[in-house]
């Protein structure tokens, strides 16, 4: 079996770590997130462009605000110390549904990209990967072989395990 240098296994770890840090970076930067935005009576994208440029608000929030009422009724409660299940329900349900308009109202779309580069991104992602997985394995093969016993030959424990069994022995006739 191969001994594994613990400073390698470092190294490893750590060109991995750049690889799969990269390999995520140049992938999230070909992702676009945007809100859509609601210019007068128009569904736009992006701020001023157009007719009625300067007041723009993200579609999907006009019922976003009934969700506040629900939200404030259960922090009053919860600081008021009544029916704490029923306010941590509401503070909880309003919270999540908040999150889930938000969420539903984010548009993502991929930049377009050649074949090449996207496997470019992949590959270095798995590489990565694959490489910090072998260094943190390499650094824990060390301690699993150093709790085991040398070899088959396990003569001191059977003296040990007899000596204690005469001692006992001693204390029960006793």
């Amino acid at each position: 079996m191969k001994k594994s240098n613990p400073l390698s296994d470092f190294v490893q770890f750590i060109i991995g770590g750049c690889f799969f840090a990269a390999g995520v970076f140049l992938l999230s930067n070909q992702v676009m997130v945007r809100a859509t935005m609601a210019i007068g009576g128009a569904v736009r994208s992006g701020y001023g462009r157009g007719w009625g440029s300067g007041f723009a608000f993200p579609s999907g929030s006009p019922g976003m605000g009934l969700l506040l009422l629900p939200l404030g009724i259960g922090l009053c409660m919860a600081f008021a110390g009544v029916y704490e299940r029923w306010s941590k329900l509401l503070i909880w349900a309003s919270l999540s549904a908040l999150l889930l308009g938000v969420l539903n109202s984010i548009k993502m779309s991929f930049m377009p990209t050649t074949l090449w580069q996207l496997g470019v991104y992949i590959a270095m992602i798995g590489i990565g990967g694959g490489l910090m997985f072998k260094g943190l394995k390499g650094s824990g093969e060390n301690e699993r072989h150093a709790q085991q016993p040398p070899g088959p030959d396990n003569s001191d424990v059977l003296k040990q395990l007899a000596e204690l069994r005469n001692k006992v022995d001693r204390m029960d006739n006793n």
